[in-house]
C-alpha cells in the first residue's frame, strides 16, 4: 500500500510525501516532491519493487563504502590465502579507500568508476588497475547481494590490458655457470633452475621432503610475506605437488641434508625462523653477486622458474608434465603461459605428418 500527502514547510511552501510500507510491514516516508505527479510516479514505483520481491531501502544505499569495505576485507580474510589478503586490503587502503571510502554506495555512477579506472591506467600497472578495480567490484557486488543497491556500478568497466613483458631464459650451461656463481647457494639455484620452485615453495621446503628414492621434491608448504611478516601456508594452488629431480640435482640436495633432522628447513638463512632470506637482482647480496660473476643476462630468481620451463620443455616434456611440475591449475593455463616455448613442436608436428606421409605413399 502506497499514498501521496500533502504538506506545507514553515515557508509556506507546498510539497507532497510518499508513504508506503515494505514486504515486512515496515513504514517507509520520502519526502520533499514538488509536484503530487512525482510523489504518484514514486508511489507506484516503490509498490511495484515491493510486490516483484525486489524491494530495496533507499536509505541503505547511504551506507559508505568504508564501512562496507570493513565487512567485505573481513569476510575475505578467512576465505583467501594470507597474501592475496595482504594484496587486496593494500589494494583498498592505497588505492580505493582514498578516492571511494566515503562516497554513499547507491550514489556511485559506472561513469564515474570508469573515468577512475582510466585515470589510474595512465599511471599505473595494468596489474595495480585492475586489483584495485577488483576490490571496489567486490565491496559493490557484495552489496548487491545484500540487497544494498539495485546495480553495481562496477559492471561492464573497460579494464587495461596486462602486456606480456618478454621473458629472459637461460640455457643449462648459463644456469650451471650460474650456479656455480652462487658459491654455497649453489643448490637453491639448481633447485629453482631445473625443477621451478617458486620462491615461496623453494624456501619451506624440509629435509622430509626431499623423496630421494623416486627422485622427487614434495612440495607441501609455501611462505609469503605479508605485512605481520612470513606466514608459511599451502603452495599457490592449494595444492601439493611432487616434482621431478634430476639426479644430478639431487646428488646437491643430499649434500643439504647433511647433519639435519627430517624436519629441519632445507635451505637456511639468517631471516626469521633461521629461513632463507629474499634476495633479487640488484642491490648487494648473494644472488645479484651471482648474475654479475657469471655473467648470464640479468634476471630475477622467480625467472629461473621460467627456465625450468624451458629446459623441460626442449627435452621433450609435454604440457601436462610441465604443468604438473610447475603446479599451474590447468594445462590451459601452462600452454597460456609458455606458448612460445611451444613454438617448436609446430615444426615437429609438420616434419612427423610429412614422413608419414612419405611411408603410406611409398
Amino acid at each position: 500500500m502506497a499514498s501521496e500527502h500533502e504538506y506545507r514547510t514553515r515557508r509556506g511552501e507546498r510539497l507532497w510525501r510518499v508513504a508506503y510500507r515494505d514486504a515486512e510491514g515496515e513504514q517507509h516516508t520520502k519526502r520533499g516532491f514538488k509536484r503530487k505527479r512525482d510523489a504518484t510516479d514514486y508511489a507506484a514505483r516503490m509498490l511495484a519493487s515491493v510486490n516483484d520481491g525486489d524491494y530495496i531501502d533507499p536509505q541503505l544505499g547511504k551506507i559508505s563504502v568504508s564501512r562496507l569495505a570493513a565487512t567485505w576485507l573481513e569476510g575475505k580474510k578467512g576465505a583467501v590465502k594470507p597474501k592475496y589478503w595482504y594484496n587486496l586490503e593494500s589494494a583498498w587502503r592505497v588505492h580505493v579507500a582514498p578516492k571511494w571510502g566515503r562516497r554513499q554506495v547507491g550514489k556511485i555512477r559506472h561513469s564515474e568508476v570508469q573515468a577512475w579506472v582510466s585515470a589510474m591506467s595512465a599511471e599505473r600497472s595494468a596489474t595495480i588497475v585492475r586489483r584495485a578495480y577488483d576490490v571496489l567490484n567486490g565491496i559493490c557486488r557484495s552489496a548487491l547481494k545484500d540487497g544494498v543497491i539495485r546495480k553495481n556500478p562496477c559492471d561492464g568497466v573497460q579494464l587495461p590490458r596486462k602486456t606480456r613483458k618478454a621473458r629472459t631464459y637461460l640455457t643449462v650451461e648459463q644456469l650451471l655457470a650460474l650456479a656455480d656463481a652462487a658459491g654455497e647457494h649453489r643448490a637453491v639455484i639448481l633447485t629453482l633452475g631445473f625443477c621451478g620452485l617458486r620462491w615461496g615453495e623453494l624456501v619451506a621446503l624440509r629435509v622430509e621432503d626431499v623423496d630421494v628414492a623416486r627422485s622427487r621434491l614434495l612440495v607441501r608448504h609455501s611462505v609469503v610475506r605479508t605485512k605481520h611478516g612470513f606466514v608459511e601456508g599451502l603452495p599457490k594452488t592449494h595444492e601439493r605437488r611432487e616434482v621431478p629431480v634430476p639426479p644430478f640435482v639431487m646428488d646437491v640436495l643430499l649434500g643439504e641434508c647433511v647433519g639435519k633432522d627430517a624436519g629441519d628447513l632445507l635451505f637456511t638463512g639468517e631471516s626469521a625462523g633461521g629461513r632463507l632470506g629474499e634476495v633479487s637482482r640488484n642491490g648487494r647480496n648473494w644472488y645479484a653477486r651471482a648474475v654479475a660473476v657469471s655473467g648470464v643476462p640479468s634476471l630475477t630468481p622467480h625467472d629461473l622458474r621460467h627456465t625450468a620451463a624451458s629446459i623441460a620443455i626442449s627435452s621433450g616434456a609435454n604440457v601436462k608434465v610441465v604443468q604438473r611440475m610447475l603446479g599451474h591449475a590447468t594445462a590451459s593455463m601452462t600452454l597460456d603461459t609458455y606458448a612460445d616455448l611451444f613454438d617448436a613442436d609446430l615444426d615437429t608436428v609438420a616434419a612427423d605428418v610429412e614422413r608419414r606421409i612419405h611411408e603410406t605413399l611409398a
